[in-house]
């Protein structure tokens, strides 16, 4: 379902040990990661971490996350993290700037997360930005006790333009977890105390949601208050509405919107659209929206659901990146 790096993992759930000595067999094959943590780079070397991992079986996607140490000592732990396919996961603060705490792990050739707290950083918006252009793999935010406000900052740092996000925050049912991966999270992440039926109910549930609708996390359109994303579901910006404010935060203007869209879709399945609003498959919403006239022509051009919304995953991609 997600391809992070060298990591495969087969739905969006990760499970976080908080001591690295917490019992995760009862996790197997449901998570799609298993992290062990914190380990103090000062007191452990990364040969006594990858002992500590060997320990745990697991078909799931492995990682750890560290503390403490030089930069020494943490290019020493990339270099073990990338031979054994591990992720790496690095926490703020750290006195290093973020290209010193990036590079030696890329140049590792690991793949790296940053975990922050809302607390640690002062703008996690350009946080996020500055981790992207360092080549930061992902960014793991920690929103737990924030409530409903979590989902506005998940927004806040998807649209900043943030690598893939980790997010760990007060989850208790599939609709807690749809709300957070719709404004922009990539992956979910609970502690080791998390249920393990209720983590084999949910990763079998997003699994098969996504089997369903081709894109997992998709985003809420934008009039509904989704994140940037949203924009592959919008109409072209004929009247007043929340799509000129995200145009602005990308600096677009609406014609500029509108020639984009259908250069990006030209030639492609999703240029068609005789009988639907604005005459093309660039214009429509998402396919959990009922709409006759789009699924007329799906049906007509012979495009499933799921890949309908494939494509517009991708057309959000190429948008965000234009």
């Amino acid at each position: 379902m997600l391809k992070i790096g060298y990591l495969k993992l087969n739905n969006p759930l990760a499970i976080i040990s908080s001591d690295g000595s917490g019992y995760l067999g009862s996790f197997d094959g449901s998570a799609g990661l298993i992290m062990l943590g914190r380990f103090n780079l000062d007191e452990i070397s990364p040969s006594e971490i990858k002992r500590a991992i060997d320990r745990v079986s697991t078909r799931s996607a492995r990682g750890f996350s560290v503390v403490g140490g030089g930069l020494e000592e943490l290019a020493e732990a990339a270099e073990m993290a990338a031979r054994e396919g591990h992720l790496m996961e690095v926490e703020l603060p750290r006195n290093e700037g973020i290209c010193d705490l990036v590079g030696p792990v890329k140049n590792a050739g690991a793949v790296l997360s940053v975990r922050a707290s809302r607390d640690a950083v002062e703008d996690l918006g350009s946080l996020a930005r500055e981790l992207r252009e360092a080549g930061a793999d992902l960014l793991h935010l920690d929103l737990r006790g924030l409530g409903p406000a979590a989902l506005k900052v998940v927004k806040k740092v998807s649209d900043a333009g943030a690598p893939p996000l980790v997010v760990r925050f007060d989850l208790g049912d599939f609709e807690g977890a749809r709300d957070v991966l719709s404004m922009g999270a990539d992956i979910i992440s609970l502690s080791e105390n998390a249920d393990p039926d209720f983590v084999a109910w949910l990763a079998d549930t997003l699994k098969r949601f996504y089997e369903i609708v081709g894109w997992y996390n998709a985003p809420k359109h934008i009039c509904s208050g989704g994140d940037l994303r949203g924009m592959a579901f919008c109409c072209p910006p004929v009247k007043n509405c929340p799509l000129l404010g995200a145009l602005k935060k990308i600096g677009v203007t609406p014609q500029e919107f509108v020639k984009r869209k259908l250069e990006l879709t030209r030639d492609t399945p999703l240029e068609p659209g005789e009988g639907t609003c604005f005459g093309s498959l660039a214009w429509c919403c998402k396919i959990t929206k009922p709409c006759f006239m789009r699924d007329a022509v799906l049906d007509r051009h012979g495009i499933s659901p799921d890949e309908y919304m494939r494509l517009k995953k991708k057309l959000a991609e190429d948008l965000l990146k234009a």
